[in-house]
């Protein structure tokens, strides 16, 4: 998605600039501005030509509290100027995966076929984020296309997956040399 590429890029600015309590204020207030853009009807005014650039920016500011960090307005006047007010929700998103990977908390997603109960899940948060020495936050996903369990931590380019029928086949191969 080019939304989220473009997102990254001013979200990395954005933290670049900010001292570290200015990211935080940053990202209440895209965060704040992102779940009004995904209004339907907020959107038909993002659309509109009739609407100045002004004027939606205007509209924007006085929905949330702004904050005291001159770069966070800054970046949502270029926004507002560049007709991209569609990019917040994804510029929250960055901002909170940056704040993370500061506090070294990583979001993890588990495929699985069946649901996997809660235990089960913390049991995994646990040693896994203690093995790689992060706190993980994992998300459940079913997933009826394979058999078998996919985990998944995108911030940390790692992937695990265990297949069932790649287990079977394996456990084959090995009997087979065996004999």
């Amino acid at each position: 998605m080019q939304g989220d590429v473009v997102a990254r890029k001013y979200a990395r600015a954005l933290a670049k600039v900010c001292k570290s309590d200015e990211i935080y204020q940053a990202y209440d207030f895209y965060n704040e501005l992102g779940k009004v853009v995904a209004l339907p009807k907020f959107r038909a005014i993002v659309y509109s030509h009739i609407i100045s650039r002004i004027e939606k920016l205007n509209l924007l500011k006085s929905l949330v509290n702004l904050p005291h960090n001159q770069y966070a307005n800054n970046l949502l006047e270029l926004l507002v100027k560049n007709d991209r007010i569609l990019l917040l929700p994804f510029i929250a998103s960055e901002l909170k995966k940056i704040i993370n990977s500061k506090r070294n908390i990583y979001e993890a997603i588990l495929s699985f076929r069946e649901s996997v109960s809660e235990d089960s899940i913390r049991v995994i948060q646990e040693k896994l984020g203690k093995k790689l020495g992060v706190v993980l936050n994992i998300a459940q996903k079913l997933d009826n296309s394979f058999d078998g369990i996919y985990l998944e931590i995108p911030e940390l380019g790692i992937e695990v997956a265990f297949l069932k029928d790649k287990f079977t086949q394996e456990l084959q191969n090995f009997i087979l040399k065996a004999i």
